[in-house]
């Protein structure tokens, strides 16, 4: 895989490692707990990392697939990507961002259920990466809702940031729990 992919596909599994020991190591009824500040309980963190992870992937998969018929080019620079979106705080707590209707987690959110979804959406992402392995991802670009227009390689990164902003959010709502 090629540099830039593979250093995104590391941080994503990092970022997925440290949720999966998380669910693996807490009483499952600790997710259903909500928040006394009216957040969303731990499984319905889950439940809208799969939703905002499946739309993301669906938008790369169309991209990724559009841009290979138009002859995508091969990537010419190296480069790493992992701090390009850091001026956008995607993980201060501090800075409040609202989901979105379509994006906000069921009342009645199963974790088992949730986080199955949550694991098949990656591998539908992982696999429309691996279709552009080698390919310059600079030349695709769609606006992302609340920060502006993205580049592939930052969509990859995004949806990283985004798993690692609500792994703050649950360590918080959980340890509340």
């Amino acid at each position: 895989m090629q540099p830039s992919l593979e250093e995104l596909s590391g941080y994503l599994a990092s970022v997925r490692a440290d949720l999966a020991n998380i669910i693996e190591h807490t009483q499952p009824a600790k997710f259903d707990s909500k928040p006394a500040n009216g957040g969303w309980s731990g499984t319905g963190i889950i439940q809208h990392l799969g939703k905002v992870e499946g739309a993301s992937t669906k938008l790369l998969e169309g991209l990724f697939a559009k841009a290979m018929a138009d002859g995508m080019p091969v990537e010419s620079e190296r480069k790493s990507w992992l701090h390009s979106l850091d001026q956008y705080r995607a993980l201060d707590r501090s800075v409040l961002i609202e989901a979105p209707e379509r994006l906000v987690p069921d009342a009645n959110a199963d974790l088992a259920t949730s986080w199955a979804s949550l694991q098949a959406v990656r591998q539908r992402l992982l696999r429309a990466v691996a279709s552009v392995d080698g390919r310059d991802l600079t030349v695709i670009n769609a606006p992302h809702p609340k920060f502006g227009m993205f580049n592939g390689y930052q969509w990859i990164l995004m949806i990283g940031q985004h798993e690692a902003r609500h792994l703050i959010q649950l360590r918080e709502t959980l340890s509340a729990a």
